[in-house]
This record gives C-alpha cells, structure tokens and sequence, in this order.
C-alpha cells in the first residue's frame, strides 16, 4: 500500500513539475533569480561536488536559513572536519546563505520532490546525516534517506493551524512517511502532539523548545544601526518588518497619525519579498510621501519621512535602528513572522492579530509585557504614539523583551545531542 501511494504521490509531482516551472517563471518577471540555475531543481548540478559524509540541511527560506545559524555554528564546533551543504527552495534563501556562510557552506537548490532528483542529490552529497529545519514533510526525500541509511532528523518541528488541516487529509500517508524519519525535535508541546497526532511513534520525539531563543546578533550589523541611529539626531524610530500586501497601506495610515504628534519620527518600511519593493515605492510615491530608497545610498534628511528597506540580509542594520518594532505578516492573514529578532535587541514591538505562526512566541512576550498586540491601523498608530511618549516604558517593554530571550535559551545544546545520539557522522 505503501509503494501504491507513493506512486500516486509522484505522478502527481510529475504533473506538477510544468506548474511550479511556470510558477517560478511568473516569479522571475520581478525578481530574475526565480528563472536562474533551474537545472539544480530538476536534479542536474555538474559543478557541485563536496567531499562525502558531512550533514545536508534543508532550510526552505530565508527564516529558515537564519534558524540554521545557532546549530550550524555547534555542528562545526562539535564535528569540525565535516562539510555541511545547505539546500534552499528560494532564491532569497539561496541569497541569505551566501551573505551569511560565503564559501564555509556549500549551498544548491533542494530538487522537486521526485525519486530520480532526490537520487542525484543523494549522491552528489553522500552525507551522514539529514536534518530538515522546521517541517517540511518530503516523502521521496525521507523515503530515500531512510533506502540510503542516512539518519533524518526533523529540527525546530513545528505544525501550523493551516499544515495541520492539510495533513489530515492524507494522514495514512503521513504517518507513514513520518515512520521513516529517525527523531524529531519540536518546539512546544502543541507541535508534538500534532507530529503523535499525525503518526510519529512517540519514541522519536523530543521537546527541546524553539531554536529561534538561540539566534545570536550580528553584533556587525548591529554597529552599523547604531552608527547610522546615531547620525539622525533627535529622530524616533520605527521599522515595520516583513510586511505584505495590503498592509503597507495600513501601516502608512497609522504612520501619518503617528506623523501629527511626532513628526520627526522616521519609518523603516521593509518588504518581506524583494520583489514586491518596486511596487511598494510606487505606493510611497502615491501616497506622496517623502521617501529614500536604502540601494540609493544616501542619507537620511529631515525632511525624509520613510526609508524604504528594499535590500536582504540587512534586517540586523534596520532593527538597530529602531526604538519599536512592528513585524508584519500579522496584519493581514499570513501568520506572522519572527518576533525573537527584535526581542534579541531588547526592542519593544507589535504584532497584528494574525499571529498563529508564532502563537507560543507572542504568548511568551505579551505575559512578559514587552509585545502588544493591535487589531488595525488605528489601533497600530495609538500604540506606537504610547510608546514613543515614554522612553522609559520603551526601556522596559524591550528589557523583558531581551529577558524572555535568555530565560528560554538552551533548545540548540539538546538538538546537538539528538544528532549525535540519533546519527553515525563522525566527530
């Protein structure tokens, strides 16, 4: 029943395969990267080679790839002498390991889920061990890794409210895939009892908390905000972080609220996708506002009401900047986005109510007093106000921030010692 099923997944795959190339072909229209290196999706990478036995890590995005920094910093302390590649499905992501590893971490796109593609990688890798950050449920790569005698690992597992309701729908299947994979690791005990719930024997499952609470600052990015809060004097500053469509618009609304009691108040607006940056400078020129571009590369004036984050991998830098923090994802229903990194920096932020992708996270923060959560525009606006008043309630709001940070720190030395209980790679 098992190879039935999994026939039927892979022909479907195959039928798939012309939908997602023309998906990543529309992509491409904004962002040119989508249509570039197709070869390593369908399996085919000639140039890349490694030597064998180090640890292949799956990490879909860009939020993945900077979960991967904590444990891939105590995989080359602990196993010093072996390789690790890193696969992405995003060229954002693909993007974020260079700027983050450059050559100390081989990077190649993760191939469509197909037995012949997932084959090649195998063998152009060879490694001693998979791990697949978060969830990512691929069953021709679990399948194969378990055929090959490579140990799968499941780090920083999490189910979501949407993946949940998907997943039962074909839960037979899942659960036998599920049986492939050698331990998971989940963040909370919401997400272990979906992976039981699912079919994952519970002798493959450890709670080790959330990863996120590990990420360390980029202490150089960090000192290029400070130096560039530093040359905008007597400036607030406030970053709305990973937005998306139809909430620039909102956030623009509370900002000229924001604008009447503070008008020296600089906005940081970053788009989550770089290829919507265009299309959010044609609003910011809509709206006639005042706006630079950060690919300008020019300061800052008084009279510069928002500067436009149309770059990656500078999130350290904007956050630096800022006396608040609204990420965003959370004011239109996408689920949110990571709320530690801010935190990380002992900033007071904000949330929308769509926060489910971080529901532990937000809980954690808002008991602590150093998150709120709005329900609109309106709302927003009022609450930044609030907080822009008070330096001293901003001060507070970000130490507990930083406090709930540190007081959950640890998952990253419990996931080390699943891998090298769990796997055979040498150290």
């Amino acid at each position: 029943m098992t190879f039935i099923l999994r026939f039927i997944y892979t022909i479907f795959m195959v039928l798939a395969i012309p939908l997602f190339i023309v998906r990543l072909l529309w992509k491409s229209i904004n962002l040119k990267a989508y249509r570039q290196r197709l070869a390593e999706r369908l399996g085919y990478n000639n140039n890349f080679s490694v030597a064998p036995g180090g640890f292949l890590i799956h990490a879909v995005s860009v939020g993945e790839v900077v979960l991967t920094t904590p444990l891939i910093k105590a995989l080359k302390t602990q196993f010093p002498t072996l390789h690790i590649t890193l696969t992405t499905t995003t060229p954002t992501g693909s993007q974020r390991v260079t700027q983050t590893y450059g050559d100390s971490v081989a990077h190649m796109y993760m191939p469509f889920d197909l037995p012949w593609t997932i084959e090649a990688l195998y063998q152009k890798v060879r490694p001693c061990c998979l791990i697949i950050m978060e969830t990512e449920i691929w069953p021709h790569l679990i399948n194969m890794g378990q055929r090959h005698n490579i140990p799968v690992v499941i780090a920083n597992g999490r189910i979501s409210d949407s993946s949940i309701k998907r997943y039962i729908w074909v839960k037979y299947f899942i659960a036998k895939v599920l049986k492939q994979v050698t331990f998971v690791t989940a963040q909370s005990r919401l997400d272990a009892d979906r992976f039981i719930q699912l079919g994952l024997p519970k002798e493959k499952l450890q709670i080790t908390g959330n990863l996120k609470f590990d990420a360390q600052t980029n202490e150089a990015q960090t000192q290029i905000g400070k130096q560039w809060k530093a040359d905008l004097p007597g400036r607030l500053v406030w970053v709305a972080a990973s937005t998306h469509p139809g909430e620039e618009e909102q956030v623009l609304h509370a900002f000229k609220q924001v604008q009447h009691k503070f008008p020296q108040c600089l906005l940081i607006l970053i788009p989550r996708h770089p290829e919507r940056f265009n299309d959010v400078a044609q609003l910011l020129n809509t709206q006639q506002i005042n706006f630079i571009r950060r690919t300008d590369n020019i300061p800052c004036t008084e009279q510069t009401a928002v500067l436009l984050g149309d770059t990656m991998g500078e999130m350290g830098v904007y956050y630096a900047m800022a006396d608040i923090a609204y990420v965003g994802g959370s004011l239109v229903p996408i689920g949110g986005h990571n709320l530690l990194e801010p935190a990380v920096l002992g900033l007071p932020s904000l949330t929308g109510p769509y926060y489910n992708n971080f529901k532990d996270i937000t809980l954690l923060l808002q008991k602590a007093a150093a998150l709120s959560v709005v329900q609109n525009a309106d709302d927003l606006a009022q609450e930044v106000i609030s907080l822009l008043e008070s330096a001293e309630k901003r001060a507070q709001h970000g130490s507990n921030a930083l406090q709930v940070v540190l007081q959950n720190r640890g998952a990253i030395q419990k996931l080390l010692n699943v891998i090298k209980e769990q796997t055979h790679c040498p150290a």
